[in-house]
């Protein structure tokens, strides 16, 4: 009877919980909107077409019909009915909207992966908690590449310089503040986070203007900004500590409506957007044929394929995580209008201030 080892591994199994801790690992990459597709039949550098949500369809009013008149002229005595009241001679039909989903491409630019050898000893006498020995150190380095995939689209694709001087007057644009120095003083303490927090305010107000969702708005800053804000005597830090969710853990607080997220990729910047603001898309390669075994799964909007093969040289399996990738932002209908104003295919759903230092006379 041949020896079966103490792990009895189900691909399926394995793949959803090493996709569910990735989920709870994720800081800047558990932001994006998510878009998967586990049947996917390109390769890295395919597109991916993503539908677009409508912003909504328009109301038209359509005004009353005309006013009930007395048919007999003069007599007090006798009122008009509901009978008297003329038939409408305009057409006061709604006109017919739709639902006008557009479509927009998601390059696949990445395929990521990782794996780990697993040598016929360390399954033997090594090995007591796979999850905790294996998956997990997996899945913490597919988080860590996620979020420093994340960083550095946010660096290079939220801002708003796509607009035209009069769509910035109509939306507002990027913005820029000047603090003083640090000193230690209370005065100086408070004078920097006020800078801060009247650009914030400047930021709530062009994401207003664009009609940005309220709800699910993120603010992304580095240490150095965070350390502003947590001496600023009118700023309140909420506790997140005791959550096992990393964006939650990395979430120090809520400022004019945004969660402050902190992050060690960004310096003297701060990023705003919505949530819709970007999309991840994510798509599986095709099983091998020469794998032992494996598995393509979809957990919360994320499409991560496991393998499982042995090198009969070494004696050993390897077990390997691989999925592909790639970000957009999120640009609007391209009959967009605010004000008056056409935006049509622009960026406006997230914004950047920038920050220098000034030294005070």
């Amino acid at each position: 009877m041949a020896t079966q080892h103490h792990f009895n591994l189900d691909p399926v199994q394995v793949t959803i919980a090493a996709l569910g801790i990735l989920d709870r690992q994720l800081t800047l990459g558990g932001l994006p909107a998510r878009y998967s597709e586990l049947n996917f039949r390109g390769g890295v550098g395919d597109v991916i077409n993503v539908n677009r949500e409508s912003r909504g369809i328009p109301v038209q009013a359509g005004g009353i019909s005309s006013p009930i008149v007395n048919p007999i002229t003069g007599d007090k005595n006798v009122f008009a009915a509901a009978s008297d009241r003329p038939l409408p001679t305009a057409d006061r039909r709604a006109p017919n909207g739709f639902v006008n989903e557009s479509r927009f491409p998601v390059q696949l630019t990445t395929l990521a992966q990782n794996a780990t050898a697993l040598g016929m000893e360390s399954v033997a006498f090594d090995l007591r908690q796979f999850g905790a020995q294996v998956l997990s150190k997996l899945t913490r380095g597919f988080a860590e590449y996620f979020d420093d995939t994340v960083a550095a689209f946010i660096k290079a694709n939220i801002n708003r310089s796509g607009l035209t001087a009069g769509q910035k007057n109509a939306v507002g644009g990027d913005l820029t503040v000047s603090i003083p120095v640090a000193d230690g003083t209370a005065a100086n303490l408070t004078q920097r986070a006020l800078g801060i927090r009247t650009a914030l305010v400047d930021a709530r107000m062009n994401m207003n203007l664009a009609l940005v969702p309220a709800s699910e708005r993120y603010l992304i800053a580095g240490p150095e900004v965070e350390a502003i804000l947590l001496k600023d005597p009118e700023f309140v830090a909420v506790d997140y500590s005791g959550d096992t969710n990393a964006l939650r853990r990395a979430t120090i607080g809520r400022i004019y409506g945004f969660d402050i997220v902190v992050h060690n990729s960004f310096g003297l910047e701060m990023y705003l957007f919505h949530k819709s603001a970007m999309l991840i898309a994510s798509a599986c390669p095709a099983l091998p044929m020469g794998a032992v075994t494996g598995s393509v799964q979809n957990v919360n909007g994320i499409a991560t394929r496991m393998l499982v093969d042995y090198d009969y040289n070494k004696k050993s399996d390897t077990i390997g995580l691989d999925t592909m990738y790639g970000l957009a932002t999120v640009k609007e209908d391209p009959d967009y209008a605010v004000r008056g104003t056409t935006i049509g295919e622009k960026f406006v759903r997230g914004l950047k201030i920038s920050i220098t230092e000034v030294a005070t006379p």
